[in-house]
């Protein structure tokens, strides 16, 4: 009986130790661990130049960027301004003179869509430097691109 319990306890673990090194078998090539589809992504500030979607739950506007990544919308005067772009991410902050508002953004793009997908949060409505009223999400896709080096 002894011996019995002690081929089965070895025969379960040489099961358990093939299914567990099952996966081994499929590795990913070396340098390919990382690797993204960065063909939808702007990489450069300059990318983001053209015209821009914008559009959450209450609508869409046009945003047009220049070769900073800056630009106005028509939403309450409002002015849109790239801080960083990095690796698929998108971060900013966006201002709003027509309601007196505020606030930042970031943005991120998935590996297979040309949309980018994010948030917006308020840093200032009025004279409150702290408000407590949330922000939302939102997508911005490029509707078109502007040419740069003319004028």
């Amino acid at each position: 009986m002894q011996k019995s319990i002690s081929q089965m306890i070895l025969v379960g673990m040489s099961i358990v130790s093939m299914v567990g090194c099952a996966n081994l078998s499929h590795r990913i090539p070396q340098g390919e661990e990382s690797t993204r589809d960065l063909s939808n992504w702007p990489r450069h500030l300059s990318d983001l130049a053209g015209t821009w979607e914008y559009g959450d739950k209450t609508g869409s506007y046009t945003i047009t960027l220049n070769e900073k990544g800056k630009g106005p919308y028509n939403w309450e005067d409002g002015w849109f301004e790239t801080l960083e772009l990095k690796e698929g991410v998108w971060k900013g902050i966006w201002l709003q003179a027509g309601n007196d508002r505020e606030g930042g953004f970031e943005l991120q793009w998935s590996d297979d869509s040309p949309v980018a997908r994010g948030s917006w949060w308020y840093t200032r409505i009025g004279k409150d430097s702290s408000p407590l009223e949330p922000g939302g999400t939102f997508t911005m896709k490029r509707t078109s691109t502007l040419l740069t080096g003319g004028k």
